[in-house]
């Protein structure tokens, strides 16, 4: 099988990190606040246990077809670079450093909810301490967003629609990524949007490369 057929499999990981992702973060219900009093915080580890543990699951299975995908999306940055990847490894570096964070800060959730009635009054600080390795994790999908934008406005392998949204999903992740620095419930808004934001252009670059598009192929 070629290697242009595999690139549009690998498409496939894509819709299934978005589709995983986007279930086991609407899975536990609304979380409450950063700065919500010890006693809701722990209701809410007590009321949706399950979900929480589930909810890490989907996006553990999610973040491995969302590597597969990017596998396809590095040779295209690469060959878009004449094999002379930069872009691709700032990309490679920015979208590794957010996975690691990503996982960490769902696995810091599960753990609460695992043993919240051993936690006590500690369950707001694991809580915050998770939202707050989710926030730094918004700096590296900027670098990986910024460096597959910046070549597809020079280079085109994609369509430049998909520059100027990705664009737009890195502006609000730098935003949000403000909240690795406070608890204010505004910055998991703006963060949680973005991520909305950013599903979307992971989505229409997928579909770019299951259907072959002209561009792509330009750069194929």
């Amino acid at each position: 099988m070629d290697d242009a057929r595999w690139e549009r499999y690998a498409a496939v990981g894509g819709i299934v990190f978005v589709v995983l992702s986007v279930i086991g973060a609407l899975l536990p219900g609304a979380p409450p606040a950063a700065d919500a009093s010890v006693a809701k915080i722990t209701k809410y580890f007590q009321d949706h246990t399950g979900s929480i543990e589930a909810g890490q699951i989907f996006l553990g299975v999610g973040m491995i077809g969302l590597l597969w995908w990017f596998g396809s999306l590095w040779r295209m940055m690469v060959r878009a670079e004449d094999g002379r990847p930069r872009m691709a490894i700032v990309a490679l570096l920015g979208l590794a450093a957010a996975a690691g964070l990503v996982l960490l800060s769902g696995a810091l959730t599960s753990t609460t909810a695992l043993r919240i009635d051993d936690l006590g009054g500690a369950s707001r600080f694991f809580y915050v301490l998770s939202g707050v390795v989710i926030a730094t994790a918004g700096f590296g999908i900027v670098a990986f967003l910024g460096a597959v934008c910046a070549l597809n406005y020079r280079a085109s392998f994609l369509p430049q629609w998909v520059t100027y949204l990705g664009w737009l999903a890195a502006a609000g992740f730098l935003g949000a990524s403000l909240g690795s620095a406070s608890d204010h419930a505004a910055f998991f808004v703006l963060g949680f949007v973005s991520f909305l934001v950013w599903c979307v252009w992971i989505v229409g670059v997928s579909v770019v490369m299951w259907q072959g598009d002209e561009r792509a192929a330009l750069a194929a």
